[in-house]
């Protein structure tokens, strides 16, 4: 039976990461700009950039037509690989069904370099499972750059129910992640071989630093061991750099690897400047932490993150140190090692969201904020996680890594509040104190302590602390409350510890969710430091439900209206009628108005709070809607909405007239006050609100 393939929608495109950990892609994109033909900055989004292109993966969803009408359509999906210019220009596409391998399905695009693409074709007979991978030429030829895919080549292929992860590769060989395991393909032996460090297999985590000829510096786990490795692939020798330091900040160039905040035994951080030399494969200290203070016009203070950034320019390590909350650039030279002052100023490694106005009471209102900072879970791989601290508006502060604070495991942030972090390895729950310097909140990972064994969810909204209590969801929907000052959970009668959800805090009352004894859409609060849990019957499971702290009370919907609870009377109040056709599907809170999106024709009402009884139309909303969907031809498909500040953050789809989904993951921002909505792109300051998590 012949197979016709018909292409439907593009549902993802890959985005390059501006976090610190990824400093040698940033390195090579500005390498590979300078030697475009166009230097301007691409205003595309991208996986990978030539010297004239850049190229980025989309996914399509295919349909397969079976020539007899009785059988049934089958839906598919393969990626696409998108050539652009500098501009953002597209120039073509390549469906992996064109490569001439198979019919696309189970292909997938590891990397685009200079000199080719490189492939993976996923095969699966019985218990046998292969990975094919494959090498396609990049040409540059009269004045456009081809994807040569009739001079495509396989290189090799290998026993993996996976497809590996592309890690780097010279012109001798390529390394790939099989299954956590580092494997190097050499090209001229036409070989793989596993990399092992004293005769055993290296489970890989990412890379630090590669030359492009023969070297490759390295984060891998050994058991229960970490370390930086280097690995020569001429001379097949790996050799262990640094053990359980993924703490440290780093850079790599002209062959060497540097490094600082090393933790030392009594676990405060070392800013000697390290040094490994890939040729000699020796260690040194390239600059003391003494001479980096000596350097200084203005001494930085003690017991502080004194380096902040690295970075190599010019054939010069620069360093940015932090000086009372303020970044001084100090300019290493290579050949005496000394450093030198250049001036005020910062190494730009992350994204910063510069907004008009800062957040405001942010100790309240959001779970990963203080009334000082913002901080946001950055994950580079599965087994790199950290998490970068801003400012209420928008400004970069510190990159904080959470691995290995006592073990292996990375963290996770599950709550910010003006004393502490919440952190958690999926087992455990710890506390970073946080002490107030410069106006910013500083983390001291050298004094975190475990609270209890805490299995917790990190969905939004799941988790409350304070000094006495650490309230959460586990990841099997377990209701626990645990009492800081007694070191014990608070045993809970009359109800089931499952099927209980957190939904929010509402002065000394926890509001949940729940299912008891078969009834759904039980209503409970749970008051700080009584057992007693107090049951309301009076809503459906599928109603919106909101707290509204200022007034005590729990906002809800039903069928016949929307209505408070109070919670000190204990007493229900209708707010409003509703007889509109569509349901709400969100509610949230602005200004003492309660404002409620509904699911069918994405409208949007409000009332007062404060004066029961009537609804408005907001008009203004469904035109800006209306509009852009004018002016784009494209349906938005709202999915969830948030507030921060004076705008609502909108997560949504955006769909053809012909019912395809063009774009999944689109994010909008409608201002309140001016009534304005925009798409929110990469760089603009809004961006900042789809990190801020609702709600305490």
């Amino acid at each position: 039976m012949r197979k016709k393939w018909i292409a439907i929608f593009m549902i993802l495109c890959l985005l390059l990461s501006g976090c610190q950990g990824n400093v040698k892609e940033t390195e090579q994109k500005e390498d590979r700009q300078e030697t475009a033909e166009n230097t301007k900055a691409p205003e595309c989004e991208y996986t990978w950039a030539t010297s004239h292109c850049t190229y980025h993966i989309e996914m399509s969803s295919l349909i397969y037509v079976p020539e007899n009408s009785d059988d049934e359509y089958e839906f598919f999906s393969q990626e696409c690989l998108v050539q652009s210019d500098y501009q953002g220009k597209e120039l073509q596409r390549i469906p992996a069904d064109q490569l001439g391998i198979t019919d696309g399905v189970d292909i997938t695009f590891l990397h685009v370099s200079e000199k080719e693409v490189l492939i993976c074709w996923n095969t699966y007979a019985g218990d046998e499972s292969k990975a094919h991978i494959y090498s396609v030429p990049v040409i540059w030829k009269d004045g456009s750059e081809e994807i040569a895919v009739e001079k495509k080549q396989l290189l090799f292929e290998a026993d993996s129910d996976f497809t590996p992860e592309y890690v780097a590769d010279t012109k001798e060989c390529i390394l790939l992640n099989f299954d956590n395991k580092l494997e190097e393909y050499d090209r001229k032996n036409n070989k793989l071989t596993q990399i092992k460090y004293e005769n055993k297999p290296l489970k890989y985590s990412h890379i630090l630093y590669e030359n492009n000829m023969d070297s490759f510096v390295f984060f891998a786990v050994q058991g229960r061991k970490s370390a930086a490795y280097h690995y020569n692939c001429e001379t097949k020798k790996v050799r262990e750099i640094i053990k359980d330091e993924r703490s440290m900040l780093y850079q790599g160039g002209e062959d060497k690897l540097f490094y600082t905040a090393v933790k030392e035994e009594n676990g405060v951080l070392c800013y000697d400047v390290y040094q490994y030399d890939c040729k000699t494969r020796e260690k040194s200290v390239f600059l003391t932490e003494e001479q980096i203070r000596n350097a200084l016009t203005e001494k930085p203070e003690e017991g502080m993150d004194l380096i902040r950034e690295m970075a190599f320019e010019d054939g010069k390590l620069k360093l940015e140190i932090n000086v009372k909350g303020k970044g001084v650039l100090l300019n290493c030279d290579m050949q005496t090692g000394e450093p030198v002052q250049e001036g005020k100023g910062k190494i730009q490694k992350a994204q910063e969201y510069l907004l008009e106005k800062p957040l405001t009471n942010a100790d309240k209102k959001y779970t990963n904020a203080n009334d000082h900072n913002v901080f946001i879970q950055t994950i580079e791989n599965d087994t790199n996680y950290s998490v970068d601290e801003y400012t209420l508006d928008g400004k970069f502060v510190r990159h904080i890594f959470t691995n290995n604070f006592h073990c292996a495991k990375p963290w996770m942030l599950y709550y910010a509040n003006n004393q502490e972090l919440i952190l958690g390895d999926g087992e455990q729950a710890y506390t970073v104190p946080l002490v107030l310097k410069n106006g910013n909140s500083f983390p001291q990972p050298e004094k975190a302590e475990k609270i209890c064994d805490a299995n917790i969810s990190v969905y939004e909204s799941n988790l409350y602390a304070d000094e006495n209590y650490l309230v959460y969801n586990t990841v099997s929907n377990c209701y626990c409350v645990y009492d800081r000052k007694n070191k014990e959970f608070v045993k809970k009668k009359g109800i089931s510890e499952r099927n209980v959800y957190l939904l929010s805090r509402v002065g000394n009352c926890f509001v949940f969710d729940s299912t008891i004894d078969g009834k759904e859409g039980e209503f409970l609060y749970d008051r700080r430091g009584d057992v007693r849990i107090c049951i309301a019957n009076w809503a459906a499971d599928t109603a919106v439900k909101i707290g509204d702290e200022k007034r005590n009370q729990v906002i809800y919907t039903t069928d016949r209206g929307i209505w408070t609870y109070d919670l000190k009377k204990n007493k229900k109040e209708r707010l409003a009628k509703w007889n509109k056709h569509d349901s709400i599907s969100e509610m949230f809170i602005w200004k003492d108005q309660l404002f409620m999106l509904t699911s069918g024709n994405q409208s949007l009402y409000s009332c007062s709070l404060d004066e029961k009884g009537k609804l408005h139309y907001e008009e203004e909303f469904t035109k800006a809607v209306k509009k852009y969907e004018q002016e784009s031809q494209l349906e938005i498909d709202i999915e969830t909405v948030r507030v921060v500040e004076d705008k609502i953050g909108i997560y949504a789809g955006l769909w053809s007239a012909e019912g395809e989904e063009i774009e999944e993951d689109t994010y909008f921002c409608y201002d309140l006050v001016t009534k304005q909505l925009k798409k929110e792109e990469k760089n603009d300051p809004e961006m900042f609100y789809r990190y801020i998590k609702n709600s305490k």
